[in-house]
């Protein structure tokens, strides 16, 4: 069984996903949790603050909370909004991501329906 300490450690982020804007989406990179929380710095210069809360005893799921700040990222990025319209604000996140453990490599999988968009969000512990 999974403890709060296994999700603990630095993860690959990688992300697909449908839109079909103007916009080129750049949110992978790498982040660490810490006592299930992440701060972080993606490609394009954008603040993810993420959150990460069990949602069931058998600690197969947790419930992930990401701020998306893009303030002082890149000055071709921007980020959406639930209509797909772009925006420099601050978006929020949320959806539940499926943990599966082999030894110790840690992965938590799922998808973030955001308005019309669809991401299949995947973390892999390095």
């Amino acid at each position: 069984m999974i403890t709060a300490n296994d999700l603990d450690g630095i993860y690959a982020v990688n992300t697909v996903s449908d839109y079909d804007g103007p916009l080129k989406k750049q949110s992978d990179g790498q982040t660490e949790i810490i006592d299930g929380k992440t701060y972080r710095v993606d490609n394009a210069g954008c603040v993810w603050n993420s959150t990460f809360e069990w949602v069931d005893d058998t600690k197969t799921q947790v419930k992930m909370t990401s701020v998306a700040d893009p303030k002082n990222a890149n000055t071709d990025f921007l980020l959406t909004r639930p209509d797909g319209t772009p925006t420099s604000d601050k978006v929020t996140y949320e959806t539940t991501l499926n943990v599966m453990r082999k030894d110790d490599k840690v992965q938590m999988t799922g998808s973030i329906n955001y308005g019309s968009e669809t991401v299949i969000l995947t973390m892999r512990k390095n």
